[in-house]
């Protein structure tokens, strides 16, 4: 996951699949904007991706966003959401 890793620049160019329901759980570590920030790995800037159905931030959060309580109850809210519209 190295910048300017020529596998990871194609990928991000990608579109994401119109079947594909895409959410996006974004941490970044402090309380200011998010915008600016980082979760001590992965710049806002580059977690960022368009199309997604929701993005929500996690501040202030490491890497590790799926070990916070926000992280988990997104991926909760996510998967009960679709499985509402199944």
């Amino acid at each position: 996951m190295r910048a300017g890793n020529p596998f990871l620049e194609t990928l991000s160019k990608l579109p994401i699949d119109p079947h594909v329901h895409a959410h996006s759980i974004v941490p970044v570590k402090g309380t200011g904007l998010f915008e600016g920030g980082a979760d001590g790995v992965v710049r806002y800037s580059s977690a960022h991706i368009e199309p997604v159905e929701s993005e929500l931030v996690v501040q202030p959060s490491g890497h590790s966003v799926q070990e916070t309580p926000q992280g988990i109850r997104e991926v909760r809210r996510i998967l009960l959401e679709h499985l509402a519209a199944e």
